[in-house]
């Protein structure tokens, strides 16, 4: 998108920021650092669990999540 906007194909930059729009919102649908860590864990990189008083995502959040990653393109494992 970046590389795009640079390039001056504003519109081709504009279309993927809005096909990257699911993702955009999945990861703020709660506090940062627990969607954060919740993608990680998704996309199977270490990121551990978050500190008090935050709490992990919960199996719904975390479905929610997923399914907001995969509309927006992400390839999760």
């Amino acid at each position: 998108m970046i590389d795009a906007y640079a390039a001056g194909d504003v519109r081709g930059a504009l279309s993927l920021h809005r096909e990257m729009q699911p993702i955009y919102t999945g990861m703020t649908r709660t506090q940062g650092v627990i969607t954060t860590k919740a993608a990680l864990s998704l996309l199977g990189r270490p990121g551990g669990p978050v500190r008090p008083p935050l709490l992990d995502a919960t199996p719904a959040e975390i479905e929610q999540l997923r399914t907001d990653l995969v509309a927006g393109g992400v390839k999760l494992r």
